[in-house]
């Protein structure tokens, strides 16, 4: 079975095929379809009994947010990203992150692995539609563990490529779906900009957050030309801004590889406090969820351009 035919169990089928439980459940019993005693079923099998409405849905755009640097804000762009775009559009946020702290602000709780869905080392892939947790009106999460920390070493080509066979199922559930990388190089983020239609990358306004500016774009350039030739590189955005020291060379200097987007993100304190209460941002202070949306209908125009 090659990666992209994703094995789903039942309760996820019935879903896939647009049926109540109950009437799935009869319907494969009666044609004997493959997977109907062991609850499991092949995407591929489920296509030839079923008519899949795959021309309903969105055509959704899956944005990376990454920058190989840690404490550059990837996690709080990547929360109140995904938080204003939900207030129009339905969002999926994927915390790609072993260190995992979008899930933990959500969920108390112990969550799956999403390693154990991904046919990592020669295991078999399964459904991640069970392990996705709806936060919000409009706002779903793929919730990370530690474990995900162990997709380090490519075992077989396939393994660029296992969150984008994962989640290319449910695309069509979603207008737009956030990625919050690692902060570093290797197969995590590589999984990530393979899947991905546009990349964003955050870069705190202190000089020092050049370093590795440059690694990244070669990897993305890389990326580009061997993996992943629709990847788009929407722009830098300037996180944790304090007036006008330094803003300008700074700008320069990314600009050296990246376009920057005219929306900056302003140093609030609300932000560590919305995070310590685990709320959502525009519970906490409108003023600055205003600069998020302000990110989010920058992000939008560049969207539209791309594929206009």
């Amino acid at each position: 079975m090659s990666k992209a035919d994703t094995v789903f169990d039942l309760e996820a089928a019935s879903k896939y095929v647009g049926l109540g439980l109950v009437d799935f459940q009869r319907k494969v019993s009666e044609l004997k379809v493959p997977g109907w005693k062991t609850g499991e079923f092949k995407r591929s099998i489920l296509s030839k009994y079923f008519e899949i409405k795959s021309d309903e849905g969105f055509d959704s755009s899956v944005i990376a947010i990454s920058n190989q640097k840690g404490g550059e804000g990837k996690t709080t762009i990547s929360l109140y990203l995904a938080e204003a775009l939900a207030e129009n559009h339905k969002v999926l946020l994927i915390d790609w992150d072993p260190q995992a702290n979008a899930t933990q602000l959500f969920l108390n709780d112990d969550v799956p692995s999403v390693m154990d869905y991904l046919g990592y080392r020669g295991k078999k892939s399964k459904d991640i539609m069970p392990i996705i947790k709806n936060v919000s009106e409009n706002f779903d999460l793929l919730p990370s563990t530690l474990e995900l920390a162990n997709l380090t070493t490519p075992y077989e080509r396939d393994d660029f490529e296992l969150l984008k066979e994962a989640i290319l199922p449910i695309r069509s559930s979603y207008e737009y779906i956030i990625i919050d990388c690692p902060p570093s190089l290797g197969l995590i983020l590589e999984n990530a900009l393979i899947c991905a239609d546009f990349i964003l990358v955050p870069i705190q306004t202190r000089a020092f957050s050049l370093q590795g500016i440059r690694d990244l774009h070669e990897t993305i350039l890389k990326i580009q030309r061997k993996a992943n030739q629709r990847l788009k590189l929407l722009g830098a955005v300037l996180n944790q801004f304090e007036g006008q020291k330094a803003l300008a060379g700074l700008a320069e200097g990314v600009k050296k590889y990246f376009p920057v987007f005219e929306t900056v993100i302003q140093r609030r304190e609300s932000i560590p406090q919305a995070q310590a209460k685990m709320s959502f941002l525009a519970k906490i202070d409108l003023a600055t969820m205003k600069n998020f949306r302000e990110l989010a209908a920058e992000i939008k125009e560049k969207i539209n351009v791309e594929k206009n």
